[in-house]
């Protein structure tokens, strides 16, 4: 995964940058050369990077183009499909609704959704639903689908029972809305029992659907509500105006040469109605910011508080309940960026120095996690078009990295 490796790269400069110098004084030079050099050697076709500290934005530096057809160049206020970093705004959106007293973590799904009431589990995912189903030993609750260790699984892994998930949520052509999506999910076995395993998965769309059901309205409306709308994030959403439209980075994929391709077919940018809490959000560089520097300041920016404090210490503290490693360990390891590896079982699997909270991946040791300018307590996502934001506490430091290049080897590059 060239390109994930190549995100992780870029956050360790940009760390590391921090830590040399004071923040008035820190010199981005090596930064600017290594960004302007991925583009001039065809590596990416237009980039933007971001880091905050201090309640300043010390460096905003794009290069490259926003559309290599066109000759359009960045201009810095591109907007980008966000994929998996739409999982973090809707884990945030649910956590609302928790400060309200809506909900408590471990009440069952199926308080809520009736359909999850009876789950059942697969015997063999590897090979898929023939290999027959067991009850599952618990219920589901909110807190494992905001921990990933909900059992369910996210269709990408190369196994039988993997494939079918993507075929009957993904593909499925009668699917219009986040309400049939996880209706149809609900059909489906899990992939383990519910918190058993970390297992990067599909439970952020039914994060979402928790959303529409607990509050009553859909959850584009609601995101609008009560995180866009006060924290003044005009440019994020599922559907885009025409001018937005013009100012979207194109998406870009790798050919087996390593060169890059546009990939086709495009994000739809207008007219979407399935709302999914898993990758479905655009934005820019800025409006992320904005989320990110709220969640850094503890739920509240501007003097609008989005989440209680204590609610965002929830969210950035271990809640997988010491759930060891169960990969395969017979099998040789895929690296898939974001700290995560799959196996021969399919397991999408946290590597070891990582934890994960409600809706972020934490920073648990970073000798371990190979982010030596890291600190312990540092929160962070990514998608799959090659965004990435990383929080650190402890410095008051946000970076992000900005780009639009699919995931290698995923076939469908709209769903991680």
């Amino acid at each position: 995964m060239k390109k994930l490796l190549l995100l992780v790269s870029l956050t360790w400069i940009m760390v590391s940058c921090q830590q040399q110098k004071e923040t008035a004084h820190t010199d981005f030079s090596s930064y600017d050369a290594y960004l302007s050099n991925e583009v001039k050697e065809g590596r990416l076709i237009g980039v933007q990077g971001l880091v905050y500290q201090d309640g300043q934005l010390v460096y905003d530096k794009s290069y490259g183009l926003r559309d290599k057809e066109a000759g359009d160049s960045m201009k810095g206020n591109e907007l980008y499909f966000i994929q998996s970093m739409t999982k973090p705004i809707v884990s945030t959106a649910l956590m609302t609704l928790y400060d309200e007293g809506k909900f408590q973590l471990d009440d069952p799904v199926s308080k809520y959704l009736p359909e999850f009431s009876a789950p059942l589990v697969v015997n063999d995912p590897t090979k898929g639903s023939s290999s027959g189903t067991h009850p599952a030993p618990t219920p589901i609750t909110i807190r494992q689908l905001l921990s990933h260790t909900a059992g369910m699984t996210h269709g990408i892994a190369p196994i039988a029972y993997d494939k079918e998930i993507w075929n009957a949520t993904i593909l499925n052509p009668n699917i219009k809305t986040l309400g049939d999506r996880v209706t149809e999910l609900s059909k489906h076995p899990l992939m383990w029992d519910p918190g058993v395993k970390w297992n990067y998965s599909f439970s952020p769309d039914v994060v979402g659907r928790l959303v529409e059901v607990i509050s009553g309205k859909n959850l584009a409306a609601y995101l609008q509500e009560k995180i866009f709308d006060p924290l003044q994030m005009k440019e994020t959403g599922y559907n885009l105006t025409p001018e937005q439209q013009k100012r979207v980075m194109v998406v870009y994929g790798f050919n087996p040469d390593s060169t890059l391709r546009k990939m086709e077919p495009q994000p739809s940018m207008s007219g979407n109605t399935i709302f999914s809490g898993v990758n479905a959000l655009f934005s820019t560089a800025k409006d992320y910011l904005t989320f990110a520097t709220m969640l850094l300041n503890k739920g509240e920016l501007n003097g609008k508080r989005i989440l209680k404090s204590e609610t965002v210490d929830l969210m950035i503290t271990d809640q997988t309940g010491g759930i060891k490693f169960r990969l395969d360990t017979t099998s040789q390891y895929v690296k898939l960026g974001n700290g995560i590896v799959t196996d021969s079982l399919g397991t999408l699997n946290l590597e070891p120095g990582y934890q994960f909270g409600l809706g972020l991946a934490i920073v648990q040791d970073p000798a371990k996690a190979r982010r030596t300018a890291a600190t312990k307590g540092e929160f962070f996502w990514s998608g799959a078009n090659a965004t990435f934001f990383f929080v650190n506490p402890s410095k008051k430091l946000i970076g992000l990295f900005m780009t639009q290049v699919a995931s290698v080897g995923n076939p469908n590059p709209y769903g991680f």
